[in-house]
Order: C-alpha cells, then sequence, then structure tokens
C-alpha cells in the first residue's frame, strides 16, 4: 500500500454510490486517494456489518465474503443481488427513521454516554413487530448506533475510533489510527489464497489500496481490504474477521 494516501473520514453516501439501493445496508467508511499512484482517482472502503447473508442469493458481484464494484464517474456501481442481505428491504425502510431520530438526539446520546444496550432497547420500542420480523434488529441497531456516535464524535471534537472509550468505558487507546492499513502478502494469501473466487478474475490482477479496521468504526471486527483492478475500473472490497 502506497503511504501517499489522502484520506476523508465518513464521506457522505450520495459521494460513494452512483445510487440510493445500498443505503441502509452499506455504510461508507472513508474516503481515499493515492496521490503518487492514483491521481485524482477516488476510491471508497465501505461496511456491510449489521445485516447477516443469505447464501441463497449469492453471485459472482456479491457473496458472504466480498462485493465487487464498477466505478462509474468516481462513485460504486452496485450489479450484485440486494437480497443476500438479510432484512434489507426493513433496513431500507428504517434507516431514514434512526437518521432522523439520531439528528434530534445524537448529542445528547454522546454527552450522557448513552450505552449501546440503552439505545437498542428503546428504539425497538418505537418499532412494530412486523417492522423486525425475520430481521436481527439488535445487530441492526447496535451497528447503526456505532457508527453514527463515532461519526459524530469525529465530526465534533476531530478524533477518530474513540467508540468503545466513549460509551462502553474501555481504556482510551493513546495511538493514533492511520485509518487505513497496509497489507502483508502473506496476510492476503491468508485472506483471500490463490485467486478471487467467483470474480472471474485472478487475484493477480488486483492492486491492493489497504484495509481498515472494522472494530474502529463499530464493535464488530469485521475487516475490509480494498482491491483495484485498473483494466475493468472495479474495486473488490472484501470483508473478513482475522
Amino acid at each position: 500500500m502506497s503511504t501517499h494516501l489522502d484520506i476523508n473520514l465518513y464521506p457522505s453516501f450520495t459521494n460513494v454510490f452512483a445510487d440510493e439501493t445500498l443505503k441502509g445496508i452499506f455504510y461508507p467508511l472513508c474516503t481515499v486517494e493515492d496521490k503518487n499512484k492514483y491521481p485524482n482517482h477516488l476510491f471508497h472502503f465501505v461496511s456491510s456489518n449489521g445485516l447477516w447473508m443469505n447464501e441463497d442469493y449469492v453471485t459472482k458481484e456479491n457473496n458472504t465474503s466480498y462485493t465487487l464494484f464498477d466505478i462509474v464517474d468516481g462513485k460504486y456501481h452496485f450489479a450484485g443481488d440486494v437480497r443476500l442481505y438479510k432484512g434489507y428491504s426493513q433496513a431500507q425502510l428504517l434507516f431514514p427513521r434512526l437518521e432522523a431520530e439520531f439528528e434530534q438526539n445524537g448529542k445528547d446520546y454522546l454527552k450522557n454516554r448513552t450505552k449501546t444496550k440503552t439505545y437498542i432497547s428503546t428504539l425497538k420500542q418505537t418499532l412494530t413487530p412486523d417492522e423486525i420480523k425475520d430481521f436481527d434488529i439488535d445487530y441492526f441497531l447496535q451497528t447503526f448506533y456505532e457508527y453514527s456516535i463515532n461519526k459524530l464524535h469525529f465530526q465534533l471534537y476531530g478524533s477518530f475510533a474513540k467508540f468503545r472509550s466513549i460509551i462502553d468505558g474501555w481504556a482510551s487507546n493513546k495511538t493514533k489510527s492511520p485509518v487505513v492499513y497496509p497489507v502483508a502478502t502473506q496476510e492476503l494469501d491468508y485472506i483471500l489464497g490463490d485467486s478471487v473466487q467467483g470474480a472471474t478474475q485472478k487475484f493477480s490482477q488486483f492492486d491492493v489500496i489497504g484495509r481498515t479496521a472494522g472494530e474502529e468504526f463499530f464493535t464488530d471486527g469485521n475487516d475490509t481490504v480494498l482491491l483495484y483492478d485498473v483494466e475493468t475500473n472495479k474495486v473488490l472490497c472484501w470483508n473478513f474477521y482475522f
């Protein structure tokens, strides 16, 4: 990975995705530019944490391990099957309500150090049984809250990855996160193996952009490795647990 990355944390959804198909399903983590290798070319780290997978809807564009995006005018175009993400329709309906509620109350949550379990319990009382049927609402609300409170703290105070010390009382990590980490060859061998399964392209065609740590954006340790194929102008967003 290049050491010359410009990193923009928490870009807006509309600056990352070509349309709203994945709103409520994928979270924009950060946008990076490698000014040495790919000047004026933006790459977006994203995560689908908060939803489990339905293996009946695996495609070559998205499966339980990765999502393959086309880059269209600097934004990600999704060509997979949205049904892979269990509860996607409920997530899409609930997400605007959660955003509006957090916009109104987020600063109070931050000020009062509202615990995740308290937030989940409170918000679930506002939902109907039909809205949470066949849907892991606890995991979805947990992910939304952790992402949102971490983002708000960064926007207000400029410090990143402080969720656990702010809300959960963990000891504060004094080491500043680089946000995007390099990926060693042996790590890639472990994560991807010899080829990108189902993506129809060999792993060797992809250039590694870097890795983001899931636990710095949520408490879920689902990391993201981002790879780029310059010939097809596609990015491979690979999610995994170390």
